[in-house]
């Protein structure tokens, strides 16, 4: 139990567990209806299906390395995923396709009812029209509606809403006007539907498609660069999606070979132009060593020469490769990576050996040293010219054969089942949250409650508690009954009553201890229930052979005789007034035998005066000696002080307080009125323990 007044943090496990168990019939009512509601939306929702295609795509230089490591060092392209996911989805890429297949125009059926589309979507017959091509004169003429005349024959009316034309029109002929021409390829419709059909421009169109395309890599990349990329997309049209997905990978083929075809022809190109560059300066090279030879005599190499030419020539090339070997590397790694820094080393090596063999060179003979120097030049130019040749060869053979990174692995194909909605995860989760939000109300409805829901707070103002009486549903029913309005006569057996009969036994036990027959009963606020008690109680009393008197000190509203059925308007008010004698306020009771009833008389405002006089005494003396007991029923004391005025000449002071809304402020306030007074409160009674509010086990054997 949550005590709210002391230790509101404190979470007790088992009182929710209560809680819950006696509300169980809402929260799985509840449930029901959420499990409802989650198999319609279920069943209305419209089926969203997924196609997918999945591409191989290579390292750039893996699919042409047949061609030559050198040939291969020319491509600068990287094949990484990332660059080919936003090539897939960038919106130039994908305006082809939205070109091919006239994705510009969108076609949506107008709703008609809530109703309709209901039925619509359960009997499972979707509308679809099918427009095989538009195109407008005008841009902002974007905006048309079909109206289906003939279903079976294809007859449809389209209405122009820029310039409110209509035209007629039949599925598979093209029509013309001034400011479109249209072709219907199919109509799935029945006679009276209507067609919104819309035309967007390029980029909002792309921006759809883009949205409804995913591209994802399929686990990690291969060893040699390669990695595995799945193209899906998503859509209500199953052969539409499968159709757009087809569209995109062969755009998507053709658009990897033409890259690499682009790249060989710009290489190509400024090979062209860079070898007569190099051919001419070949001949200017060999035409000097030739006139240099004639001036000089023939001039033979000795062995020594020859190697140390060779060997610088081929320190040369290399110094040449390592060049095409950087701009490479240059475009993947920083000068800091071991790849980078290995080739730097490389060149500081091959750089040393150059002034080492030049050095050596320096020292033959001036004739043999020119003749040297020109050797290799021509040697060196001789080698750039035929690797140049070769790379042109090798490179026309890539523009021709236009060799890509990306091949298909599988085709474009749609799933048969729709991937959403998840008919059985909706129902489940419409289910938790059905038990959720109840359970939720169920909590906040008793976090809520501000009266009092346990013994233990009434204990802990200093009450002892000699009465807990449950809800009846008999009595609400009881109150439209004219003749009898006693829950003790007509339904004896009833819950309350039985504790009633437990709350007489606990008054008939203080009798005897306090030697008092005169009990008040009192309560901080009105609608606590004292007149329920007060008259019950007194029948019970009545029924076990007990003289009993009821008297009704609420001369504000009093209803005590409206319960007995007692038509008078002499009482109580009327006696301290003077107006009567005691005998003629009696009434004797026609439901109930041994039972007599003190109404409250005229409705007074000075009730409080009329109390004070010496007639209220001698009235209590005399009924106290003439029954063996005597039930006071007070108004209540926050809003009067009749009930402590009362309680001077009563031992025996019970108050009354109801389930839930008595609060325990209000309680102890009265307890502060009468303390005052030098007034003691005999117990506590409470009332209208409401079986599904009643989490506190103390209650279950009153409420069930």
């Amino acid at each position: 139990m949550i005590d709210k007044d002391k230790d509101k943090d404190e979470i007790d496990f088992f009182e929710y567990v209560k809680i819950i168990k006696d509300n169980r019939w809402f929260i799985i009512f509840s449930m029901i209806f959420f499990i409802v509601v989650g198999v319609c939306y279920a069943k209305l929702s419209t089926p969203v299906y997924q196609a997918n295609v999945i591409f191989k795509v290579d390292n750039d230089k893996s699919r042409i390395s047949n061609l030559g490591q050198d040939i291969a060092n020319l491509f600068s392209l990287s094949s990484s995923t990332v660059v080919e996911t936003e090539t897939i989805k960038s919106r130039k890429f994908l305006s082809q396709t939205i070109d091919d297949l006239d994705l510009q125009v969108v076609v949506t059926p107008r709703k008609k009812s809530f109703f309709k589309d209901v039925l619509s979507k359960l009997s499972h017959d979707p509308k679809k029209v099918n427009v095989g091509k538009l195109v407008v004169n005008n841009k902002k003429n974007d905006h048309f509606e079909l109206i289906v005349t003939d279903a079976k024959l294809g007859y449809y009316t389209l209405v122009d809403e820029l310039t409110n034309t209509q035209l007629k029109g039949q599925v598979g002929e093209l029509e013309k006007t001034a400011n479109y021409s249209i072709l219907i390829s199919s109509i799935n419709a029945h006679n009276g539907d209507i067609f919104d059909i819309n035309v967007l421009d390029q980029y909002q169109a792309a921006i759809n498609l883009q949205a409804k395309l995913q591209v994802s890599e399929i686990g990690k990349p291969s060893l040699d660069g390669a990695a595995i990329l799945q193209v899906s997309i998503t859509g209500t049209d199953k052969e539409k999606i499968q159709e757009i997905l087809a569209n995109i990978s062969k755009n998507y083929l053709m658009f990897n070979k033409k890259r690499y075809a682009l790249e060989a022809a710009h290489s190509l190109a400024f090979l062209k132009a860079e070898i007569p560059l190099v051919k001419k300066r070949l001949i200017v090279s060999e035409n000097k060593l030739e006139q240099y030879r004639e001036n000089h005599g023939s001039v033979d190499l000795n062995v020594e020469s020859k190697l140390a030419l060779d060997s610088l020539a081929n320190v040369e090339n290399q110094l040449n490769q390592l060049v095409y070997q950087e701009s490479s590397v240059a475009t993947k790694y920083t000068k800091k990576h071991p790849i980078y820094i290995a080739l730097i080393k490389k060149r500081q090596i091959l750089l040393a050996e150059k002034a080492r063999l030049s050095a050596k060179i320096d020292k033959f003979p001036t004739t043999q040293r020119e003749v040297l120097r020109l050797s290799r030049v021509v040697k060196s130019d001789s080698l750039i010219y035929e690797q140049l040749k070769q790379k042109e060869q090798e490179l026309s053979v890539v523009k021709r054969t236009a060799i890509g990174t990306a091949t298909i692995l599988d085709s474009a194909h749609s799933l048969t089942q729709p991937i959403k909605p998840k008919k059985t995860i909706i129902v489940i989760m419409f289910t938790f949250l059905g038990f959720i939000l109840s359970t939720v109300i169920v909590l906040l409805r008793y976090m809520t409650i501000k009266g009092i829901i346990s013994t233990r707070e009434v204990n802990e103002l200093g009450f002892e508690i000699y009465g807990n009486i449950p809800y009846s549903k008999n009595q609400s029913q009881l109150a439209k009954d004219e003749n009898n309005k006693l829950l003790a006569i007509s339904h004896d057996d009833d819950i309350a009553i039985e504790a009633l009969r437990l709350l007489r036994a606990n008054i008939y036990f203080l009798q005897k201890k306090m030697e008092a027959n005169i009990v008040m009963l009192c309560s901080p606020d009105i609608g606590s229930g004292k007149s329920f008690i007060t008259t019950n109680l007194a029948t019970l009393f009545a029924k076990s052979r007990k003289k009993v008197l009821v008297i009704d000190a609420d001369m504000k509203s009093g209803a005590i005789a409206d319960l007995f059925s007692i038509n008078t308007r002499v009482g109580l008010s009327n006696y301290l007034k003077g107006e009567v004698t005691l005998d003629e306020i009696i009434n004797s009771s026609k439901l109930v035998d041994n039972l007599d009833v003190i109404c409250c008389g005229d409705l007074v405002d000075n009730s409080s005066e009329l109390l004070m006089t010496s007639k209220l005494e001698s009235l209590i003396t005399k009924v106290s000696s003439d029954y063996d007991i005597v039930i006071i029923d007070t108004p209540a004391s926050l809003a009067a002080s009749d009930s402590v005025l009362i309680s001077e000449y009563c031992k025996l002071r019970l108050v009354v307080g109801y389930f839930s809304k008595t609060s325990t402020k209000e309680i102890m306030t009265l307890k502060k009125i009468f303390l005052k007074n030098d007034i003691d409160i005999t117990g506590f009674i409470i009332n209208g323990i409401d079986e599904k509010s009643s989490v506190n086990c103390e209650f279950s054997h009153y409420t069930k």
